[in-house]
């Protein structure tokens, strides 16, 4: 008995300590979970995505009409997809995916297919080498005409809700019966695959027919008008439940509602997006492959600078010679920035995020950070490549309401629209507080990222399983290469540039597209460093005009410096023809000042106020800064002008010291006599000129309208009544004012 006891209280004693055990560990699990961080995040993605196994799948483009080789061209290429299928694992029971999506290009609805064509295209899509693959036709946009043939060929149609379908028999007779032929081979598709209906098919193809969808005592179905009456016989109609969907003597469309309602369209996705979700495939399947193009022609552009709108008209005149005279396909954007001025980068942005990927495909290359509004430019391309510490994202700290709408509308109108990221994520690099979740799909397994506004519109949210949120508040998102190729941000992280020359096949380095040596120069002088000297140089020219008047070698250095660095700034697009008539007004004001006009330095000192000002503002694109972007390009502004009135100061006590004695430059001077530097030391406030009204003097210097005057073996600062007196001059004083002495040539 005592030893059933013993043994008992150490079964007890075992299982409590079982139990504290269980305790600690959990306290330390729960201790890890709540306590994220960024490296958390990387991890956390990466099990996340290993654990549900997407669908493979492939995208093709079928271009509109089918017409001459390309039924040809386009069967070859779903062969070659279909083989790519067929060697890579997809998830277990399902097959892999290969979507059609018909692009009409520039026609109207792609009309123009030929019939004959477009029947061998749909026969090989029934044909049993396609078994393996589910075919999906992806209209994104309306089509008609003949091409409708192929889409019904495919085991299911997706369309986009305001894309519309029909009028297949454009451009045949209405007078005449459709050709049995081609009447044939729509049924036969349809029969074959039963994505459109028969009666649906033949009343798209033949404008005369009246289609109606009936109930019966069987169900519903769809009859024609003129065999109402034999079903009649054979079936119970409910009259009241009797729905025209073609009136018959017109063209015949089904929008994608009614598509959908008709059990034509299997789903309705309005971008590639959620065309992908619905799939239950990874973005980049539905991406369009560069590599099928055949041979590439790349060409690199770098962005590794403030970007301005002289930057970015530079590089789209580039980017289209290279497109349009050298063949190039593959344009390569090596991306190292912060960003600059915003419309100037809305604008290549735009023009990334419209070109045809299957024309042109454009990557962005990220070795280092491509933050700040620089972001935009990266997240327009087709692919974005990066190394594994670079980042991308983090929007400017301090953006006004005005400039994240700009960006707001660039994302939501450019961007989105054009390529297959997150939405949520890329505005959420622009926002401090947008929160953005990861969830996950019960039915495909497939994670995806949205915010709250976009789960709300789903059409399948009870599919979706919310996770974790992966922003931060207060900070806009930023990944670094990693993370951003986990939630299929980044299409993939390379090592080095070699990677990347790998990644695409490519041999050799791609060709640099630089400027010419035009924009070189208007880019090297609109600089801050040359911009600073230019500044220096006309101010110290000013300077010197002042110093030795009749000359005109400073007057012209001013001109010749201030000229150029507002020819540069005008072409760089930060300079208008505000600047320069703020400068041109300036520099009157100060003429009037010191030559013309006696008074108390209101005009110099407006004169001078105006020429700063529009020296500053001349190097930037706006008057008040409004973003840190903006705050960085005031102060290399301020740097400029700053610069050059330090510079100035130094300038000018070297000027005045010792340039004098200089051999040449002592020439060019005015005399440093003792009576002259005794004048220099006068205070012009106690000068009472009143006892030299009336005298005659000589002048020493010529009088432009001023300079110097000798009267009684003493140097007098006098002004010309009018014209220019030349040196050695006899001239009578007729006014004085303070310190101003007003003097008039008298005769011989």
């Amino acid at each position: 008995m005592a030893l059933n006891r013993f043994s008992i209280n150490r079964i007890l004693w075992l299982f409590a300590l079982l139990l504290l055990c269980v305790g600690v560990a959990r306290s330390v699990f729960s201790e890890n979970i709540n306590e994220p961080d960024r490296a958390d995040l990387t991890l956390r993605t990466r099990a996340t995505v290993a654990e549900g196994e997407p669908v493979a799948g492939r995208l093709l483009r079928v271009p509109l009409p089918i017409t001459g080789n390309v039924d040809r061209r386009v069967i070859a290429e779903i062969q070659h997809l279909v083989g790519q299928l067929q060697s890579e694992p997809s998830a277990a029971g399902r097959r892999s995916v290969l979507v059609l999506e018909f692009d009409p290009g520039a026609s109207q609805f792609g009309l123009g297919s030929v019939f004959e064509d477009s029947l061998k295209l749909a026969r090989f899509l029934i044909s049993p080498a396609l078994d393996g693959v589910k075919t999906v036709a992806y209209l994104p946009r309306s089509i008609g005409g003949h091409a409708l043939l192929a889409a019904m060929a495919c085991d299911q149609i997706v369309m986009a809700p305001d894309a519309v379908i029909g009028n297949v028999g454009a451009g045949h007779d209405l007078d005449h019966p459709i050709d049995k032929t081609i009447l044939s081979g729509y049924q036969q598709i349809s029969k074959s695959r039963h994505t459109v209906p028969i009666e649906l098919a033949v009343a798209m193809l033949d404008d005369k027919r009246r289609l109606l969808r009936v109930k019966t005592d069987e169900g519903t179905q769809l009859v024609f008008a003129s065999q109402l009456a034999k079903l009649k016989q054979t079936r119970t109609i409910d009259q009241d439940d009797t729905t025209v969907i073609f009136p018959g003597g017109q063209p015949a469309f089904l929008a994608g509602d009614q598509a959908r309602k008709l059990g034509v369209a299997a789903h309705l996705a309005s971008d590639r997006e959620e065309l992908a979700r619905y799939l239950g495939i990874s973005r980049q399947s539905i991406q369009i492959d560069p590599l099928r193009a055949g041979t590439l022609k790349p060409r690199m552009i770098l962005v590794d600078r403030y970007i301005n709108p002289r930057f970015v008209e530079t590089r789209l005149t580039m980017m289209n010679e290279a497109i349009e005279n050298d063949g190039v396909n593959l344009l390569c954007l090596w991306i190292d920035c912060k960003g600059g001025d915003l419309g100037a980068i809305a604008q290549l942005t735009a023009y990334l995020a419209e070109r045809d990927a299957t024309e042109v495909f454009t990557v962005a290359y990220i070795p280092g950070a491509a933050t700040g509004t620089a972001a935009l430019i990266a997240l327009a391309c087709d692919d974005i490549i990066m190394q594994p510490n670079a980042v991308i994202g983090g929007g400017e700290k301090s953006l006004s309401p005005e400039e994240q709408a700009d960006i707001d509308s660039t994302i939501t109108d450019v961007i989105i629209p054009n390529t297959v990221r997150s939405s949520a994520l890329t505005l959420a690099m622009f926002k401090k507080n947008f929160p953005v979740y990861q969830f996950r799909n019960r039915r495909t397994n497939l994670v995806r990222y949205f915010n709250e506004a976009e789960f709300i519109q789903l059409n399948d949210q009870q599919d979706w399983e919310r996770g974790e949120q992966i922003t931060t508040p207060g900070k806009p998102l930023q990944l670094t290469g990693i993370e951003a190729e986990n939630v299929d941000i980044a299409t993939a992280i390379v090592d080095d540039f070699v990677g990347l020359k790998r990644k695409y096949g490519l041999l050799d380095d791609p060709a640099l597209v630089e400027p010419n040596w035009v924009d070189q120069l208007i880019g090297a002088l609109a600089s801050p460093g040359l911009g600073w000297l230019l500044v220096l140089i006309g101010m110290a020219g000013i300077y010197a005009e002042v110093q030795m008047p009749g000359i005109g070698v400073g007057g012209f250095l001013a001109t010749v410096a201030f000229a150029l660095y507002f020819w540069a700034n005008f072409m760089n697009h930060t300079a208008t023809e505000l600047e320069i008539i703020l400068f041109i007004v300036g520099v009157s004001c100060l003429i009037l000042e010191v030559f013309i006009i006696p008074g108390f330095g209101i005009f110099g000192l407006g004169g001078g106020i105006m020429i700063l000002v529009s020296l500053i503002l001349a190097s930037q694109t706006f008057v008040l800064p409004r973003s840190d972007s903006d705050l960085q390009q005031l102060r290399d502004s301020l740097l400029i002008v700053g610069g050059a009135v330090v510079a100035l100061v130094l300038f000018s006590f070297v000027f005045r010291r010792y340039l004098p004695n200089a051999p040449i430059l002592s020439r060019l001077m005015l005399p440093a006599t003792d009576a002259r530097q005794r004048q220099q030391r006068r205070d012009e406030s106690s000068f009472d000129g009143s006892q030299l009204l009336g005298q005659i003097g000589r002048t020493t210097t010529q009088l432009t309208p001023s300079g110097k005057a000798s009267f009684a073996n003493e140097l007098v600062d006098v002004i010309s009544d009018a014209e220019l007196i030349p040196e050695g001059t006899d001239v009578e004083v007729v006014e004085v004012h303070g310190g101003h002495v007003l003097v008039r040539a008298v005769e011989s």
